[in-house]
């Protein structure tokens, strides 16, 4: 073909040390597909996937316990957004949080009959502060593209050391010297650039427009993200942190 764009996405990302059986320790691929509503969920991040699925899980009747290695929840959103969401949607539920934690070994339970077993360590000194014993645990630690076995390598280019395809703003494939690859492109989750289905789509309309000869770019900032909670929490551009951040 004379074009091609790879568009290959991303999987969840599952940190060393957790144990995935998909039934009492899961990731929100798993979750979709759950054949029992456990009584008390850990949810591992406290970033947009997994506040959905608090609002998910309480809604069936769940307790739910944050473990979140930042030393506060949400840490993606802009923190005036994040105290009104926890007013929302954390404060009047049945969630409770641990921060500046890291869930270093999970062990998976039986339904029912054995709990899951969470160590968790201090995220600064690493000693092990308590072992929690919950009844299901979900890994909602973010999402790491899906890019093994493309063979960049063929056209003399390489994904990045976490797995992502580089590109350039029009989403052209670059070799390591920042050459674009004729004909090779890359949207959505395994360019990383934004790792939201709206950047996807409009990367995707960029590219078969330049294609078509009207050379176009992604404006990243304009790209909204969406939390689907109830009530939704949406943003676009920079927080107030990023944005005081550039300016000095």
């Amino acid at each position: 073909a004379k074009d091609i764009i790879i568009a290959t996405g991303s999987v969840p990302f599952v940190p060393p040390g957790i144990t995935i059986d998909g039934k009492t320790v899961f990731t929100s691929d798993h979750a979709l597909k759950m054949e029992w509503v456990p009584d008390w969920v850990g949810i591992i991040g406290s970033g947009y996937i997994g506040l959905e699925f608090s609002d998910v899980y309480t809604a069936l009747g769940s307790e739910v316990t944050f473990i979140e290695a930042m030393p506060m929840i949400m840490p993606g959103f802009d923190r005036e957004v994040a105290r009104v969401a926890e007013r929302t949607l954390i404060t009047p539920r049945k969630i409770d949080y641990k921060t500046n934690v890291l869930a270093t070994k999970v062990t998976p339970g039986i339904p029912g009959v054995k709990p899951v077993e969470v160590t968790l360590c201090d995220f600064n000194t690493k000693e092990v502060v308590e072992v929690m014993e919950l009844d299901a645990v979900m890994v909602a630690t973010g999402r790491a593209p899906y890019t093994t076995g493309l063979n960049l390598k063929a056209v003399g280019c390489a994904t990045d050391r976490r797995g992502f395809v580089p590109v350039d703003d029009h989403m052209r494939v670059l070799d390591p010297n920042g050459k674009a690859v004729e004909g090779l492109w890359c949207i959505g989750d395994a360019n990383g650039r934004l790792m939201l289905a709206h950047a996807a789509s409009a990367q995707g309309i960029a590219v078969v427009e330049t294609i078509k000869g009207r050379s176009r770019k992604v404006n990243h900032n304009a790209i909204p993200a969406a939390c689907f909670t109830h009530p939704e929490v949406s943003c676009v551009g920079m927080t107030e942190e990023q944005a005081r951040d550039k300016a000095e």
